[in-house]
């Protein structure tokens, strides 16, 4: 708990009782030493807050919300310019800030709404143009909007027009332009002009779909703007790392900062971020909002009851359960609203747990908050060795086995990027049930499949996709479950197709799969394992799913329409109660998935995106609903191999 909170705001709070910041008088020594030791507390502290944040408390203006007390007693809010007031979140971040540049780190900022980042980035770009010679600061946007008008840019400008106008830190300009400033004078020595003075610059820079110029802008201080609305933020950011950096030494802070509740690819980037920040070389703090994430590692974040007005008390202490109880009531009303995302969009706006800030305010049916939790105890308590990889071969007998293999490697990373290694490998969390005869029963299992185009060899975006599940039955228990998955793109299709057919011979199963793509159905002819393939689905419990004009024999041909009931399909699995704990915890089918990348993708889907996985776990569905009236049947050893087959594949 902070008290006395004005002592970091001595300069501030001398301007506003006089309107100035000393009574020396200019080109004095007592003038001259003032500004001097302002100068030292801007750039090394002062008592225990940093340089930055010395400087945003004393140099930096802003559009403040303030309290006004009416002649009745009423009291109203408004804003007014005034100086920041000390938060305790402030005193947090830029605290952090300090630390990522003595570890030589960068930074990802996820935040709630409305927590004044542009003010404080756009103070910290001023700090540096007047007190650091030379220095270099950019800030990158996707969209030139983001910078100017009411944009960061925007704000920096007016803190130097403050400062020029108030300070002894006055510095003429080389270049005064809307997206560049330039410290600095020309003077005329010999006939030429020379560049003088301290030449420190801040820069914007609008990316649009070109991330790629970043290249070369090394600075002392970089800002992606409004990172979640960043279309190229992984590439940009990818970019600029390697001229941040001389050997072992990084040479500025990059700091990236969103808002939850952004849509599509760009905030994807940023969640990638936010969640792997030791791949991006930023800090990495420990995740403790979100729930099963405990161990983790996530980025900085800021919950919206972090410095939210109206429950902050005089010295900018938090007054967190007060402020969480605001909100949680602020919930409630959203939901009596007409529209269904309003509750999300405000939720992902106004988070409690970096969960909330990155959900996906679209049409996705799943239970997100399930999934996610799922997903975050997967990756704390390293679940996803509950599956073996290896790889599928013949043995000395001819039939399929599988081995464990070191060398392979499931593809657990979505969205994967260019460059990843996608070969994938096949994973087993089950083994075949096998029956006294050593033989898996038919029908026991089954395999459902997304296949990747031929014509897109040359690209890495979309993967073959497969899942064996283990139907309900009377024989093995559990049931209901993936037993196992290969997920991959291999150097051919004929790779993949190989390792997937002895999938199915491994588990008895056939394969059902969309067959709008692929070369699925030639492979099987080539190999003569066409017996291995579902027959196309007959639909026979949806007569308005059945397809009136495509018969293709094999296989299911994914319309809109059974897109759209696939994934009430997946939405009812996944919630679908298996047992319930001695704590009354209720254990659902979802529960039981210990593919990281598979969660992500169910988390993230929606109907524009390339969502692999969930493609193949919807033909799973639509296989489980075509085999209801199919009983699993032991394979009697004294039936021969011509019979089984006449029966079974008739």
């Amino acid at each position: 708990m902070f008290k006395n909170s004005k002592k970091y705001s001595p300069a501030a709070e001398h301007y506003l009782e006089y309107g100035f910041y000393t009574d020396a008088i200019p080109g004095t020594k007592e003038y001259y030493d003032y500004w001097d030791e302002e100068k030292r507390r801007c750039l090394q502290g002062y008592e225990d807050i940093t340089g930055y944040h010395y400087f945003y408390l004393n140099y930096c203006p802003i559009d403040r919300v303030v309290d006004e007390f009416l002649e009745d007693g009423t009291k109203i809010a408004r804003r007014e310019r005034t100086f920041p007031a000390f938060y305790d979140g402030d005193y947090e971040y830029f605290h952090a800030i300090d630390k990522c540049r003595r570890e030589n780190k960068h930074m990802v900022v996820l935040k709630a709404r409305r927590k004044g980042f542009s003010y404080k980035a756009g103070s910290m770009l001023a700090r540096n143009y007047f007190l650091m010679r030379n220095s270099k600061n950019y800030v990158f946007a996707s969209q030139k909007e983001y910078l100017i008008g009411d944009g960061l840019l925007s704000k920096a400008w007016d803190f130097l027009s403050f400062i020029d106008d108030n300070t002894a830190w006055t510095q003429p300009r080389l270049r005064d332009r809307e997206m560049h400033k330039q410290s600095g004078y020309k003077k005329n020595v010999n006939g030429a002009d020379v560049e003088l003075g301290m030449k420190s610059q801040i820069i914007g820079v609008s990316l649009k779909d070109a991330p790629d110029k970043v290249r070369g802008k090394a600075g002392d201080l970089i800002f992606f703007e409004e990172a979640g609305s960043f279309g190229g933020l992984l590439k940009a950011w990818e970019v600029a790392m390697p001229t941040m950096r001389q050997g072992s030494k990084t040479l500025g802070t990059m700091v990236a900062f969103g808002t939850g509740g952004e849509e599509g690819v760009g905030f994807d980037g940023m969640e990638e971020l936010f969640y792997h920040p030791e791949s991006y070389d930023c800090m990495a703090f420990e995740n403790e909002w979100d729930a099963g994430a405990m161990g983790t590692k996530c980025g900085y974040f800021v919950p919206i009851y972090q410095n939210l007005d109206g429950f902050i008390d005089e010295n900018g202490n938090s007054l967190k359960e007060e402020a969480i109880k605001h909100e949680e009531e602020q919930r409630e009303k959203k939901k009596g609203a007409n529209d269904p995302k309003a509750l999300d969009q405000y939720t992902a706006e106004h988070p409690f747990t970096p969960q909330e800030a990155t959900l996906q305010v679209t049409a996705n049916l799943f239970d997100v908050t399930s999934l996610k939790e799922q997903y975050n105890k997967i990756k704390a308590h390293g679940l996803e060795s509950q599956g073996t990889a290896g790889v599928m071969y013949y043995n000395k007998d001819g039939k399929v086995s599988f081995r464990a293999a070191g060398e392979v490697s499931p593809v657990y990373k979505f969205p994967h990027r260019k460059g990843d290694k996608t070969e994938g490998a096949v994973v087993i969390y089950e083994s075949p049930y096998r029956t006294k005869e050593e033989e898996v029963p038919h029908n026991l299992y089954l395999i459902c499949h997304d296949p990747y185009a031929q014509e897109k060899s040359g690209s890495n975006e979309s993967l073959g996709a497969a899942y064996v599940i283990k139907r309900p039955n009377n024989l093995s228990k559990p049931d209901d479950i993936i037993v196992a998955s290969y997920v991959g793109r291999p150097q051919t299709q004929d790779e993949y197709n190989r390792n997937l057919f002895m999938l199915a011979e491994y588990y008895n199963a056939k394969i059902g799969f969309e067959n709008d793509r692929g070369e699925l159905i030639a492979y099987a002819k080539r190999y003569r394992k066409l017996h291995k393939l579902q027959e196309e689905f007959e639909m026979l419990d949806k007569r308005d799913l059945r397809s009136k004009t495509v018969r293709r024999q094999y296989g299911m041909h994914m319309t809109e329409q059974r897109k759209r009931q696939g994934e009430l399909y997946i939405r009812d699995w996944l919630v679908t109660p298996r047992a319930t704990d001695e704590d009354g915890n209720v254990k659902l089918n979802l529960h039981t998935i210990y593919d990281p990348a598979l969660l992500q993708e169910l988390i993230k889907f929606n109907h524009k995106g390339n969502f692999d996985r969930v493609m193949a776990l919807m033909v799973g569905m639509y296989h489980t609903r075509e085999l209801y009236n199919r009983e699993v049947v032991e394979i009697l050893s004294d039936r021969s191999a011509d019979e089984w087959f006449d029966t079974i594949y008739q």
